[in-house]
């Protein structure tokens, strides 16, 4: 966190990294306050509830993964890929510990879109990303129908995730998963 960043966005920062390291019910003004180098009266002068914290930090959310996973998409879309590199793009989503480590604000997003409707349009945003990045992928890798697929593969990833994170297992086996998923669209053998 650097004092010249602006205010807004060092709490915004501090909202997400808190999120993403304990969940929402950690979010409270004076953690903020600490995290972001502020005042309690700074905090407060910039958002006027905890209800506008938990939305501004999971639209921040949202723009850096939509940024990170476009750039993604981008290189995937630049040539056709074989599974290790398929494997690679995977294993870089899995392992990402740019908010908290091991993308738990995925997971705070979710349930904080079925408390909020406020939220519902950063939760589309946020699958409509994955899903590009699943079709370029896919295309990538010679699936014909790479549209159709994509949705099942964002599903089963987030889906392995969650898994992983409940039980404790290695970003490995989401990797391997996700390895496994694809190569059964592409018609490839994993091996």
């Amino acid at each position: 966190m650097s004092q010249s960043e602006p205010t807004r966005d060092r709490i915004i920062g501090a909202v997400v990294r808190i999120m993403g390291a304990d969940g929402a019910a950690a979010v409270t003004n004076r953690r903020i306050a600490t995290e972001a180098g502020i005042s309690l009266g700074t905090l407060t002068y910039h958002f006027a509830n905890q209800r506008d914290l938990v939305e501004a930090g999971m639209a921040a959310f949202v723009a850096e993964e939509t940024v990170k996973f476009t750039q993604l998409a981008d290189r995937a879309a630049a040539g056709e890929l074989d599974l290790a590199q398929a494997g690679e793009i995977l294993g870089g989503i899995v392992t990402d510990t740019g908010f908290g480590g091991d993308h738990i604000a995925w997971f705070e997003l979710f349930v904080q879109a079925a408390r909020y409707p406020a939220l519902h349009a950063a939760t589309t945003e946020f699958f409509d990303t994955y899903d590009r990045l699943a079709v370029s992928i896919l295309r990538a890798l010679g699936v014909a129908d790479a549209e159709s697929a994509a949705p099942l593969a964002v599903a089963t990833l987030v889906g392995l995730q969650l898994r992983r994170l409940a039980g404790g297992g290695s970003p490995d086996q989401v990797v391997a998963g996700m390895t496994e998923l694809v190569a059964g669209f592409a018609g490839r053998p994993t091996a």
